[in-house]
């Protein structure tokens, strides 16, 4: 039987991360799309202890969760996109097998990544395991319309159009998880928002239900006493 010389998913997305260039980590664009989803997770969560930021890229979310006080690892399997995060703790690795001990993170963090990846709960599941506590997504809606037509048009984002919040929760629900606190919010994004509309597109840093992101953060359900 002869072997498809079509790529996978896979091999598209390895082969766009080994050669995507993104904007600074401090680029003020990229600090007004992170800074007000930082200051969310915070009002539900504490920041702090061991963090492992899965899918950290070039430090969008590694430097501001390690600036809050946190201890953070961050996580990629892109060579080239480590080689751009100036954040000291870093490894290479794979999102579905994560190289940690169960429970070795007070928190486990992922920001746009599930979108990318075939098998989204696999990923989920290695974060429920290596975390004590908390799990937190942050992910494209597909409902927003500058996601939806992106996911068109750029075979890499094709996975925003399974990206929404109930079926996040469902996801978060079937790998043992319950979602403490969600928002769909902001018209921000880190790497194609013209510097010059920034300002006017602040205003939507608030609950809207056609937000370009998702914000979801989960805490592992816990574990019933052992009858005796």
């Amino acid at each position: 039987m002869p072997t498809s010389t079509h790529p996978t998913i896979d091999t598209v997305q390895a082969e766009y991360f080994n050669s995507v260039t993104y904007r600074d980590p401090l680029h003020p664009a990229v600090s007004a799309y992170a800074d007000p989803k930082i200051e969310y997770i915070q009002k539900h969560m504490p920041i702090e202890g061991k963090i492992l930021d899965v899918g950290c890229g070039n430090g969008i979310f590694t430097l501001r969760l390690a600036r809050k006080g946190a201890n953070v690892i961050g996580l990629d399997f892109s060579q080239l996109l480590l080689s751009q995060n100036p954040h000291p703790e870093l490894t290479r690795g794979d999102a579905t097998a994560l190289p940690f001990a169960d429970g070795a993170f007070e928190c486990v963090f992922e920001a746009n990544v599930l979108h990318h990846m075939q098998d989204r709960e696999a990923v989920i599941r290695e974060m429920a395991r290596t975390s004590r506590r908390y799990v937190v997504l942050l992910e494209p809606n597909r409902y927003n319309p500058l996601m939806f037509g992106l996911s068109l048009v750029v075979r890499e984002e094709i996975g925003v159009l399974k990206s929404s919040l109930t079926r996040l929760r469902a996801e978060l629900s079937r790998s043992g998880l319950r979602t403490l606190a969600h928002s769909t919010t902001g018209m921000i994004s880190q790497n194609n928002t013209p510097l010059a509309l920034v300002p006017w597109l602040k205003r939507f840093d608030r609950e809207i239900w056609w937000g370009e992101y998702i914000v979801l953060i989960a805490e592992k359900a816990p574990v019933p006493p052992a009858v005796s």
